[in-house]
């Protein structure tokens, strides 16, 4: 990638003329500055015009260039639904926008951040599409209260090439075509619509699968692993919300899965690649705490089957977040 005009300015001048310092100009910390300054300069980079073309060319869009940032970006307003607070339409210019942000990297030749905004239908084989073509699910939450369909935001990031990275994002967008093009109205989830009100869980085989020892209160099993953080300079664990939690709810033959899954970071796509693999739905991708170490992201979901296959299904996803990529149970 070219360096932007300031940044061959200062390595020109760099090059050509001497640095004298004297008295506390010599200071590391006036030394650190200085290289810092520099190397801030140098690194910021040029997206060509050539691959702002092929971006238009690749997701459909007319994106706009921020020169002083070296970020060039694509916007898709969602008009394709209406959105309803209360008794008022909401504007795509009011957050009801997916865009997707390019940048030269340092170590590989493009960086891509963004946000696809999505209705319940599409968020999973959104999810699954953005997992499946290099790029990372980073954030997954609501953004609005009280709006008619719900509106949720899929936070993505990827390093590559710069083609292959709008080509991923194209995905993304085609898949949300493919949906509305289904149904042009979001449907709603049918998870649990057809299970038994009443729950008689068999602890005995999901705990063998699991090898876990849970509990059955009020025919819901539950089960808990705990993790440690250090958060504000104190040891926290599994009783302050640290854990991974599995609830299997109704019936053996019918279930319901729900709870959460604590990763780190180096573990959360894995994680949610697993998870997509086996059916099982991903409702949200948080934070719970700030600051903490390491840090800990949350990644909460439904699921509906027959308790035992659920059960192998959540298994295999916690040998896989501790490096066991073996066959599923």
């Amino acid at each position: 990638m070219k360096p932007t005009r300031f940044a061959n300015l200062m390595t020109k001048q760099l090059n050509t003329a001497p640095i004298v310092l004297s008295g506390s100009s010599r200071s590391p910390i006036f030394l650190a500055a200085l290289c810092a300054f520099v190397w801030t300069a140098v690194a910021v980079a040029d997206v060509p015009a050539e691959v702002r073309n092929s971006i238009d060319r690749i997701t459909g869009a007319k994106g706009s260039y921020i020169a002083n940032e070296g970020v060039y970006r694509v916007s898709f307003a969602r008009a394709d639904v209406r959105v309803l607070v209360g008794r008022r339409s909401l504007s795509p210019s009011m957050g009801l926008s997916s865009w997707a942000a390019f940048a030269s990297n340092v170590h590989h030749e493009a960086l891509l951040t963004g946000q696809l905004v999505l209705f319940d239908d599409e968020v999973n084989p959104v999810l699954s599409v953005v997992l499946d073509n290099g790029l990372e699910a980073t954030g997954l939450g609501s953004l609005f209260l009280f709006e008619q369909p719900r509106v949720m935001s899929l936070d993505i990031m990827g390093v590559g090439d710069f083609q292959k990275l709008a080509f991923s994002f194209r995905k993304a967008l085609d898949q949300i075509r493919k949906q509305r093009a289904a149904s042009p109205q979001p449907r709603s989830s049918k998870l649990g619509s057809a299970v038994p009100d009443n729950s008689n869980i068999d602890p005995g085989p999901l705990n063998a699968v699991l090898s876990m020892n849970g509990e059955v209160r009020d025919g819901v099993y539950r089960a808990a692993i705990g993790r440690k953080a250090i958060v504000r300079g104190e040891q926290i664990g599994k009783e302050m919300g640290i854990s991974t939690r599995l609830v299997i709810a109704r019936t053996n033959k019918l279930a319901l899965a729900e709870g959460q899954f604590v990763a780190t970071a180096g573990e959360l796509q894995s994680l949610l690649k697993t998870l997509r693999s086996s059916g099982i739905d991903i409702t949200s991708i948080r934070n719970r705490t700030i600051g903490e170490h390491p840090q800990f992201i949350f990644v909460h979901f439904w699921g509906q089957g027959e308790a035992i296959a659920l059960a192998k299904h959540l298994r295999h996803a916690l040998n896989v977040q501790v490096g066991e990529t073996g066959e599923k149970i």
